[in-house]
């Protein structure tokens, strides 16, 4: 039992750090709030919170090593979605404040 618990505190580790930034917490808010919650690319992201591609992408990694958002593919484009069960299991609530 010991061994699990250590395990996800190690993953409450990677959220509250992914989450001290204010860009990704804006990044959470424009993909929970935006109704094509499939179709989000970092050019769209970017556009929607004023920052450049690269930055975005910068911010999207260290989301989804904390597991809070998942990317797929089509072609060279990323289209990025929240992983709410994580949100859920983790921070239950805190979607609903932003």
């Amino acid at each position: 039992m010991t061994i699990k618990q250590y395990n996800l505190d190690e993953n409450r580790v990677k959220i509250f750090k992914a989450l001290a930034e204010v860009k990704r917490i804006e990044i959470i808010r424009y993909l929970y709030h935006d109704e094509n919650q499939t179709k989000n690319s970092c050019g769209d992201i970017g556009s929607a919170i004023g920052m450049n591609k690269s930055n975005v992408s910068y911010h999207l990694k260290i989301l989804a090593e904390a597991g809070l958002i998942e990317a797929g593919r089509d072609g060279q484009q990323k289209f990025i979605k929240i992983k709410e069960d994580t949100f859920r299991e983790f921070l239950p609530g805190f979607l609903a404040t932003l």
